[in-house]
């Protein structure tokens, strides 16, 4: 298996726990919470953007903090769902935020 094809297919796993969680737990949120943060390289959490667009269906707003974060705001129907790569922490963080 090349190594684009294994990066895909780690990070369906990683987007598909990002969903779920998201979705049990849009219920109950009021204001921007934290729902996931995980250790993950910079390039690995572009590829997470990329796939949550692919999966939403959604263009992202995407801003570029520094040359190591970029911050992807995906608008929803019911709020907004940041995703946050920080090469400089190795992290991704999953935010929502409701309208």
């Amino acid at each position: 298996m090349n190594f684009v094809k294994s990066i895909k297919l780690q990070n369906y796993g990683i987007i598909s726990s990002l969903l779920i969680t998201f979705g049990f737990t849009v219920i109950v949120i009021a204001e921007e919470t934290v729902i996931q943060e995980e250790e993950i390289s910079y390039e690995k959490c572009l590829v997470v953007i990329d796939v949550s667009e692919s999966k939403l269906s959604i263009s992202p707003k995407v801003t570029q903090v520094s040359d190591q974060v970029r911050m992807a705001e995906f608008g929803l129907s019911d709020g907004l769902l940041t995703i946050t790569c920080d090469g400089k922490k190795g992290t991704v963080t999953v935010a929502t935020k409701l309208n």
